[in-house]
This record gives C-alpha cells, sequence and structure tokens, in this order.
C-alpha cells in the first residue's frame, strides 16, 4: 500500500514539473499557429503581457499581419488588435484553454470601407479616405459588410457605423460649397437606398487637397511653416486670406499631378497627424459636417436635432473656414 502511495505521489509531482506554468514563448506559439489557421498568413505578434483577474489569466498581445511590416501600415493602429491565450489552471499546472483574437473587427472595417469606396469616388472623385469602425454584433457572413449588416439588422442587432470620411478637394466660393452638400446628400441617399443608415455615426470632412503633396507634407518650399507662422492675432478673414495665398503657392505642383492615391495610402488612418502636421494643419479643414442617423440619436438619447435627411437643405455644416 505504501509502495502505491508512493508511486502516485512520484507521478504526481513529475505532472506537476512537466505542466508547470504556461511560458511567454508556448503562448507566443499558440498564438501564431490559431492565426496561421485563421487568416492563412503570419501575423507579428508585439510584446506580449500575462494577465489577471485573480480568477482568469491569460496573455494578451498586440497582433498585425506580417505583410505590413516595412510599410506605414505597420505603425497605423487601425491595422493593429489583440490576441489571447487564455490559462487553465488544473491541479496538474497550467494548461492553455483557449486562443482566440479580435482581428477580424479590422477586415469587417475594410470590407465597409471597400463597400463605399466606389460609389464616393463616384461622387467626390479619386482623393477619398473612408475610415470606418463598423460594431456588428453577429459575424454570419464574415468578411462580407453590407451581408453580415443586413443580417444583424433582421435579428435586431443595430449595427453601429462610426467613423470618418476624408474628402480631399478645394472650396473657394459658394458654388464649390452647395456642391459639396449636394454630393454629400447623394451619399446619405445611397446609404439609405443601400439600407445602411439606420446606426449612424459618421464625421465627413471636407479638407485641401493640396495636403497631399510631397512639397507640402515634407515642408518642400516652407508651405507648413509658413501656415503655423501667420500670427495668431489676426482675425478670422484675414487668417483665411493669408492661408489661401500661401496654399496657392502649391498650384503649379498640384496641376502636374492630380491623383494622389500613393499620398493617401500612406495617411495614418488611425492618427492622421502622423504624416507630418498636413491634416490639422491651421485652416486645411475646409467643411465639417457631423452625420447621426435618426435611430441613433433615439438609441443613444442624444438632445440632437433629428434630420430625414429627406431633403438637401437638411445637410447643415457644423463649420467651415475656407475664403
Amino acid at each position: 500500500m505504501k509502495r502505491i502511495i508512493k508511486s502516485i505521489v512520484i507521478i504526481s509531482l513529475l505532472l506537476l514539473t512537466s505542466c508547470g506554468r504556461v511560458t511567454e514563448q508556448q503562448a507566443r506559439q499558440a498564438l501564431h499557429n490559431h492565426l496561421l489557421e485563421r487568416y492563412g498568413e503570419e501575423f507579428e505578434i508585439g510584446y506580449m503581457g500575462r494577465r489577471s483577474t485573480g480568477k482568469k489569466n491569460w496573455y494578451q498581445a498586440e497582433i498585425y499581419p506580417s505583410k505590413y511590416k516595412g510599410t506605414p501600415r505597420e505603425y497605423d493602429k487601425y491595422y493593429h488588435r489583440s490576441g489571447n491565450v487564455n490559462i487553465e489552471k488544473g491541479i496538474f499546472g497550467e494548461s492553455i484553454d483557449y486562443v482566440g483574437d479580435v482581428y477580424r473587427i479590422v477586415l469587417m472595417n475594410e470590407s465597409a470601407n471597400e463597400f463605399y469606396l466606389p460609389k464616393l469616388k463616384e461622387l467626390f472623385g479619386e482623393n477619398i479616405l473612408p475610415i470606418l469602425d463598423i460594431n456588428i454584433s453577429e459575424l454570419e457572413f464574415f468578411p462580407n459588410f453590407i451581408d453580415d449588416y443586413t443580417y444583424n439588422l433582421k435579428k435586431n442587432k443595430m449595427p453601429e457605423i462610426k467613423g470618418r470620411i476624408y474628402i480631399f478637394g478645394r472650396v473657394e466660393n459658394d458654388k464649390d460649397r452647395e456642391w459639396y452638400r449636394k454630393q454629400i446628400y447623394e451619399f446619405v441617399q445611397f446609404m439609405k437606398q443601400t439600407g445602411t443608415f439606420e446606426y449612424v455615426d459618421l464625421d465627413i470632412l471636407v479638407v485641401d487637397e493640396r495636403i497631399l503633396l510631397d512639397e507640402f507634407i515634407m515642408n518642400k518650399i516652407g508651405t507648413i511653416d509658413k501656415l503655423e507662422n501667420l500670427s495668431k492675432d489676426l482675425s478670422e478673414e484675414e487668417f483665411l486670406r493669408n492661408r489661401k495665398n500661401i496654399m496657392n503657392e502649391l498650384n503649379s505642383f498640384f496641376d502636374k499631378n492630380k491623383y494622389y492615391q500613393k499620398s493617401i495610402e500612406n495617411i495614418n488612418k488611425n492618427n492622421l497627424r502622423e504624416i507630418g502636421t498636413a491634416i490639422y494643419t491651421k485652416g486645411n479643414n475646409l467643411l465639417y459636417l457631423k452625420l447621426y442617423s435618426p435611430k441613433y440619436i433615439e438609441s443613444n438619447r442624444y438632445k440632437n436635432e433629428k434630420r430625414e435627411y429627406n431633403d438637401i437643405s437638411d445637410i447643415k455644416f457644423d463649420w467651415e473656414r475656407w475664403f
């Protein structure tokens, strides 16, 4: 009997020694295998830390596809998400219980961007950048944005479309301003026609297209310096007049090539300030409109005015800065 008990103790000690604590290297390998199997491609796994709530333990790391390494997307958090390796504690030590990730959010957002992009280009031209953030409960047809959106609506899951749409253009007179109002109105009608204007919270900005020029981004002729050095004591009208004259110095460069897809692709979607001071340099945001759908206002109990957008008069810019 003593021999049997002794054998059980030895086996238990061996099991505890072999199982022990799940190491970071084991967690990394498990996450690597999971991502490769789920997405069919290699992922970069960043800093991995061990987390605990006292009852639950897991490893967590930031992930992004390896194909983005060495590109602007390597540093763009819009394309980064997290992966988790859950740890289970048993009488013989720790083991990996579950491996998961939320990178599919990125693919859903990209699917939505691609869905709207053709219509946006039809309405506004080539220099357009949608940066959407889609909240969908169930991914039945993943990553097909429109099918998953309608599927969730039918199940009363209230899928939300948030984010920003950057339109790179110019506003130099009332005719330009009214043209953008009309085009934005047409885009809202497209959202209605496709059944995607149920729960919407979008920022729509018209930004001076000349900030896409290398001459601007790299400050080759001192445009950014000139804008930043404008006196703070200038009136709004004086500032905008000066801004217009400074930006007009870039016209000869812009007219050589009016499509700047490469510059748009290099923009950091998570933080547009990271292309120098290009986007947010004073005065280069020309028109801004906050677009809420009526149902979104109702569901969040906002006090904002509800607009049905059945008439172009419902398109009202929240602010505008052009001369």
